[in-house]
């Protein structure tokens, strides 16, 4: 299936599962105009997928529908979050829980994902978290981080600027704003547990300062 069809398709679910928010317009377009949609997707097959902080669920679904995952297991500390996720993948390979990573009760993936969720929380914790999500992938597997590195001048200072409007809107909730420096201060700790690690830019038509860290067992 064309990841175009595939978008469609999960739109669809979303509309049928049903908020206001979650209208088949919406899902469609947030799907199509973030870059790690594609990025991610393109790099199937992922295989057991593990999403840390996933949301409403809307790109685990997509995976699925798209055939890039096999199965998934999504994260995330909002209940209605997850029980919207759960509506629209029914009769998929899915499970949503209202759960912390840190418990430590997930099992192991080939894929395990942190789309836009380290920068919600203090330093020390992000880096916990890394080590958490590494100790988690199968051999040969890998994790896949999609965040705002600093040192990208105006795209670094658009991206929180954009964030902290989110924040203050309620739209995204977070202990606090913690940017970093991706190359430097997060592959570094993926690499100490034992990871090959690439960065690519991730923010192909939008003013942002995203990238996509790689990390390979």
């Amino acid at each position: 299936m064309t990841l175009d069809a595939a978008i469609e398709r999960t739109a669809a679910r979303f509309a049928r599962a049903s908020t206001a928010r979650a209208s088949a317009g919406y899902v469609a377009s947030k799907l199509r105009r973030d870059p790690a949609v594609a990025a991610i997707a393109g790099r199937a097959p992922l295989g057991d997928v593990i999403d840390i902080g996933c949301g409403r669920g809307q790109l685990a679904v997509l995976l699925l529908e798209s055939g890039a995952a096999s199965r998934v297991l999504g994260l995330d500390h909002d209940a209605e979050k997850v029980a919207l996720a759960t509506r629209a993948a029914e009769g998929l390979s899915a499970t949503f829980r209202v759960g912390d990573a840190r418990a430590g009760d997930e099992g192991e993936a080939d894929t395990v994902l942190l789309v836009d969720v380290l920068h919600y929380m203090p330093p020390d914790d992000q880096d916990a978290l890394l080590r958490l999500a590494a100790s988690l992938v199968r051999p040969g597997g890998r994790v896949l981080v999609r965040e705002a590195t600093t040192g990208m001048g105006l795209r670094t200072a658009l991206t929180r600027a954009a964030e902290h409007v989110g924040v203050a809107l309620r739209v995204n909730r977070g202990q606090v704003l913690a940017f970093r420096d991706v190359a430097r201060e997060l592959v570094p700790v993926l690499e100490g547990a034992g990871l090959r690690c690439a960065v690519e830019p991730c923010w192909a038509g939008t003013p942002l300062a995203n990238v996509l860290l790689e990390a390979r067992r």
